[in-house]
Parts: C-alpha cells; structure tokens; sequence
C-alpha cells in the first residue's frame, strides 16, 4: 500500500504536476470568494462569553434593569473660574443638548439633569436653567457637593472634575451598532472644546470598545504588511537570490490567504495574531524544503527532480511538525471560553491548510523554468566557511556535552523557580493604543471618580406577598450593603435606590418616579441593584478584592433572613473569565505538551526520542516565562498564548534535526558524525528560519496595541530560546542518551 502510495505521489510531483497546478488555482479561487467574509468580530460580550450561570445572571441583570456597559462617560475638566458661574453652565448646557440628540442615547444623567432636584421651601432643579445671573452660585456649589447623586459620582469632590453620563438604552448592542454615535459624539466634543472654557474628553465602555475594533483594524493590515515586507527582505539577504526567497515567502503566504478564506475568519482583541501567526508557521517548514531544493540543485539535479526529492525527505517531517503544531492549537479546544476555544480550532486548522498549500506550491515553484530555474544551482561564496564553522561548532557541543548538560539543568531548575512566581492579570489600557484619547480620560475618571468599571451587588428577595416588614427587611438590606462598599477602600461611589430615596425624601410634594425607581428597585421579581464603580487595577487585585468583600456581604446575608447578595457585572465576570481563561490556556499547554510527547514518540517509534525531543522544547516556554518574572510582568493573556505559539515552533524545529539525526545514523553514520552532519545540514535551515521568524514577528513591535507590542517581544525571546534549545541542548542530550 504505501508503495503504491510513493509511486503515485511521486508521478503527481513529477509527470502530472498540471493535476497539482489546477487544484492550487482551484483552492486559491474558493479561498478568494471566502475572503470576503473575512472580517472583524464586533460583538462586545465575545471575548468573556461563556455558557455558566455567572454569565447567564449577568444577561438577566442587563435585562431586568439596564446593561452597565452602554455607557459613555464624558468627563470635564474645569477651566478658570470653575464650573459653578453663568457662563460655564451655558457652555455645559449646551454641550449636554447637543450629545442628548446623538442616535441611540436615551439620556444623559449629570448635575444639570432635570432629575437632580434639592428642596428647599419648594423642590427645584440643583442647577438653575433660567435667570443664571441672579443664581447664588456659591449655595449651588454647597448643594452640588452635598447631594446624594451628584457628590462623588458625577461631580469630583475636587470640584474640577464633572461627569455626564451618556446612556444607551438596555439593548445588547454590537460595537457597529454604536461606531457611528460615538463617531458624533467624539465631533460634538471637539467642536465644544474650541470655544468653551472647560476640556472634555470622552471614555467609557462603548468609545473604548470602538477604539479597540477600529485599532484591530488598521492594526491588522498593517501588521500583515510590515512583516511580510520586512520578511520579505530578510529572506532575501540570507538566500541572497530572489527565487529562492520567492519559493519560500509564496508558499507561505498562499497558506494563510487558504486559511483565511477557507475558514471565514472573523478577527477580534485575541486572533488579531492569527493572520502573521499562520505565515509564520508556514515560513518554518517552507525554508527547510527550500533548503533541501537548494542543496539538490547545487549537486546538478534538475529542478523538478530536486523538487520531487524534497518532498520525498522532509514530506513526513513537515508532516510531523504541522501535526504537532496543530495539536498544540487544538488543545485550546478544550476551553471554557468561547472566543478561545474558536482560536484554536481556527489555527489548529489553519496550521493542516497552510501545511498543505507548503508542501504544493514551494514545490511546485522550485520545478518551474522561471522561478526553479532561475536559481543556477551556484553554491553561496561561504558555503565552505560555513561548513567548516559548523564542524567546529559540533566538536566543541560534542566535546564539552556534559558541562553543558550540567550548566542547563541548573539554568532550567532557575527558569522553574522563578515561573513559579508568575500570576495572571489583565488590565483594560494593555487593549487600548498607547496614549489615546480613551486611555487618558480613563486615567482622569479612575482618579477623580473611582473608575469606569463597574460592580453590581444584586440583592434578591421572595416577591410574593410582600408585607411592611418584609420591605423593611429588603431597604435595611441594600442599605447595609451600601454600608459595605463605602467601607471596601478599592470600591468606590454606590449607586441604588437609596441614593434617589434619600433625595426625594426631603421633598414632601414629590414622589420617586416609578420609571427611575425600576432602574435600581424591581418589587415585581424581587430584585434591586447597587451599583460600585472599580479603578482598573487589573484582575488579579480585583479578585483578591473581591473575596474579602464578598465575606461582608454573606455576613449581611446571614443578618437578613430570606435575602440571597450575589457580586455581578461586567467587570466582575469578566475578572473571572480572564482569570479562567488565562488558566485554561495554561491546562491547554499542558495537555498540547502531553499529547506532542505521544505523537513523537510514534513518530519515532523511541519512547526515549519522545522524551529526548520533549526536553529542549521545555527551555523557551520557561524562560519566557521567567523573562516575565524578571521583567516585573504578569501573566497575561497574550503571554499564554505566545507559549503556545512558542512550544509550535520549538517543536517543529526539533522534528526536523531529530529526523535529519535519525537519516544520518540508518545511513551508517556514527552517533558523533550524525550529530556533526545534523548540524552542519540543518542548522543553516534552523539559523535561516529564526532569522526571519524574528523579522516576521519584530514587526508586531510597530503596533500602537501594548498586547501586540508585548507579543512581539515575547515572540523574539521564545524563538531565540528555541533555536538555542535545538542547537545547543538538543546535541548534547542526543550524544549522551545515544552515546552509551
């Protein structure tokens, strides 16, 4: 069977290559009426969606009162004068009428609100519309600073600060839902901004969102640009002739271009990578066949044959490594998370595709007269120096293996020490363009009132057959956890029912609107929210934070029978997905490392190569992770996922010295003289293959997004730790396990 397998293979590569000319056309078609589905993910909730109850009473909350994350929050900075005299509050006024005429907002909640009153010998508005230059504006400042909705949450105790709150009604709303009304209302600000006294500046959940889709965006196409530009280049100074680099680059970019149309892939905050991911893993088998083809024709085989050749002796190994890599993605799988989960299965397939489009069209480039053909088969000048720098390299790893067996169990018993000390964390601004307008208004409202993050407490009761003395149970209820968050340092302005009742208390001929009231307090179903704005200190304080504070609240629970205190909200099950998420992806690892020790070791039929393999990959997994340790970072999200690209890379590496390791010794060769030809042959594959993964990924460096800025600097530490890895421990730990 694998004889008539070989055979037809073999006439495939060499007499019908038309066959394979048309079904890389036919793919490439399919796959460019694919592309255009591909695009952007704009779903807000995606990247912490999970299917768990956490998440279901989340939505339920949403519904039942209003989402927490449909607000934008404008926050003013006062000019000279303050903002408390005639002049300021037309300007402020004017600004609020025309952001309350932008599509979708529903109302803009701020000290001018008509639903701001105080009560004097009548109730009125806390800030004046009319005759203002006979306003006492000193008692208004007095009031404003005193009042139960506005001292805190939307006037800075500094009195420099204001903030209006624009609302967007309760519906679940897609980022392109709203790109086009913060759009205006980022116009309407500047415009405002050239000739009031004050400087405003527009955050909150929505504006961060847009600015990430439209970053991702831009971001993307550039990123694909740059590397492959910058690839482009660097593959063409190594090989130093233009067919050569060109086999390489095409093969590799016809991979992702398959993958990305086949697949329809929808790109969001996580998979951004996945388009220069996926060239990358295809760059990595690509320069070996090249290297093969290369080697071939400077021994005087014709072009398709030397094609043919290549396909024969790095078919299997190529295999092996698109295998593996996949594996490692498909773990990923296995995630609670679904926008992780989609992640892997996308690379892992992505990774088969892009194996495929390699193994085809490499080939078949190297077999044509104007590409094949137009490389002479000359060898490079150094060639000979070269080799004989190799031969010298070998005999010194050969010589001196067991110092440097000893030397990198003790460096790896450091990197497991120190990884040991790593712990997850995300904050928001890692999202977010350095510098941005959103960046900086989040930074004011995290100083000056307690962040755009937000905690929901839901206080749950029986609503059935409610007497005085059941509500009274359910308002000292709310009211002690109030109590609670004013108390919890890192939990900041409450906002609930008695915030409104306290206001309308005082005023004996008006009573609380029942359409407010139903946006804290629901009779009818037994539910009210308070509502505790959270600084953006990342999860890992939120969570320690949240367990003490939680503690509280089951203390308040237990004092008020019949009363059930959960902690809800997007920030708070978003804490809580991230963190499950990042652990995920580290479980993810584990198994992918597991099962790439089973697949190897079949490959190899050796449990004692499955090992031998396993071993080297360890190095860059650890010392990135100790390089985040050293660095003062912590384990984010971008940094899993990097180990996981990482362990792809490492062990594809491996694959191919292990294999051109296992041909030399069934040629006759001695362990010594195996490992001294493995080196000298593909350590200029490894060598040339690093070069322009670091190019490849060094691009990432030129994003505005600090995940992507992060990433490229991890990559570039993983990749230079994994060719130390093959090339250094990989040899020595061959020679002492074979040697014997």
């Amino acid at each position: 069977m694998s004889a008539i397998f070989y055979s037809a293979l073999k006439s495939l590569y060499q007499r019908q290559r038309w066959f394979l000319m048309v079904f890389v056309v036919v793919l490439t078609v399919i796959a460019a009426r694919g592309y255009q589905d591909f695009g952007f993910d704009n779903e807000a909730r995606g990247l912490f969606r999970t299917s768990d109850s956490a998440f279901d009473k989340l939505e339920e909350i949403f519904e039942q009162f209003r989402p927490d994350e449909n607000d934008c929050l404008v926050v003013i900075e006062a000019g000279e004068g303050g903002f408390f005299n005639a002049r300021s509050m037309k300007q402020l006024r004017q600004l609020q009428q025309q952001l309350v005429q932008i599509p979708l907002i529903t109302n803009v909640l701020s000290p001018l609100s008509p639903e701001m009153i105080v009560c004097k010998e009548l109730p009125q508005a806390l800030i004046p519309a009319v005759a203002l230059e006979a306003v006492d504006w000193q008692q208004v400042q007095r009031d404003a600073h005193q009042h139960p909705l506005v001292a805190g949450n939307l006037l800075a105790l500094d009195g420099k600060h204001m903030l209006l709150i624009l609302r967007m009604g309760k519906q679940d709303l897609l980022v392109s839902d709203y790109e086009t009304s913060v759009g205006s209302m980022l116009d309407v600000i500047d415009r405002w901004n050239t000739t009031a006294s004050h400087v405003a500046d527009l955050t909150g959940i929505p504006p961060v969102r847009v600015e990430v889709f439209h970053s991702i965006k831009t971001d993307t196409r550039h990123l694909m640009l740059i590397g492959s530009i910058i690839g482009g280049l660097v593959s063409i100074c190594v090989f130093r002739n233009w067919a050569l680099a060109l086999m390489t680059f095409v093969g590799a970019l016809t991979g992702g271009f398959w993958s990305l149309g086949l697949l329809g892939v929808k790109l969001n905050l996580i998979s951004t990578i996945l388009p220069v991911l996926i060239v990358v893993i295809g760059l990595t088998d690509a320069v070996h066949i090249v290297f093969d083809i290369r080697d071939s024709r400077m021994r005087g085989i014709k072009p398709v044959r030397a094609s043919w050749l290549a396909v024969r002796r790095l078919g299997i190994a190529c295999a092996g490594t698109s295998i593996t890599t996949a594996i490692g993605f498909g773990s990923l799988a296995f995630s609670q998370i679904d926008v992780i989960r989609q992640f892997g299965i996308t690379c892992a397939v992505g990774t088969l595709i892009t194996f495929v489009a390699v193994i085809l069209v490499v080939p078949l480039l190297a077999g044509t007269v104007w590409v094949g053909g137009a490389y002479r088969g000359n060898p490079p000048r150094e060639r000979d120096m070269m080799r004989r720098w190799g031969v010298q390299y070998a005999d010194w790893i050969l010589q001196h293996r067991r110092w440097i067996l000893l030397g990198s169990l003790l460096f790896i018993s450091l990197l497991v020490a120190t990884a040991t000390r790593l712990y997850p964390d995300s904050h928001i601004y890692e999202s977010l363009p350095t510098n941005s307008r959103s960046t900086v208004a989040l930074q004011k409202i995290d100083a000056q009132f307690g962040g755009i993050l937000s905690a929901i407490i839901l206080v749950e009761w029986q609503s059935e057959n409610e007497s005085d003395e059941e509500r009274a149970v359910v308002m000292s209820a709310v009211k002690q956890v109030v109590t609670e968050v004013h108390r919890e340092p890192d939990l900041h302005n409450p906002m609930s029912i008695v915030n409104f009742r306290e206001m309308f208390s005082s005023c004996t001929l008006l009573t609380l609107p029942k359409t407010i009231e139903a946006q804290w307090f629901r009779e009818d179903i037994g539910r009210a929210i308070v509502v505790a704005r959270m600084r953006d200190k990342g999860i890992h304080f939120h969570q320690q934070m949240l367990v003490g504070f939680r503690e509280q609240l089951s203390k308040v629970q237990q004092q008020h029978a019949g009363i059930e205190i959960t902690v809800s909200g997007s920030a708070v099950v978003a804490t809580r997905n991230l963190s499950k998420m990042i652990t995920d992806l580290v479980k993810s690892l584990a198994i992918a490392a597991t099962v790439i020790f089973v697949v190897l070791t079949f490959m190899f039929r050796s449990l004692r190569l499955g090992l031998v393999s396993l071993v080297p990959n360890l190095l860059p997994l650890l010392f990135t992770a100790a390089f985040l340790v050293w660095t003062g970072q912590a384990l984010r999200l971008t940094s899993v996922l990097l180990f996981t690209v990482s362990l792809g890379i490492a062990v594809d590496d491996t694959i191919h010295f292990i294999v051109r390791y296992l041909r030399e010794r069934k040629a006759g060769f001695s362990v010594d003289d195996a490992i001294r030809n493995s080196i000298v042959s593909v350590g200029g594959a490894l060598l040339v293959s690093t070069f322009i993964l670091l190019a490849g990924f060094s691009a990432s460096a030129t994003s505005v997004m600090p995940h992507s800025q992060l990433f490229s600097q991890l990559a570039c530490v993983a990749i230079v730790m994994a060719f130390l890895g093959d090339m250094v421990l990989l040899p020595a730990i061959l020679r002492f396990v074979d040697g014997k």
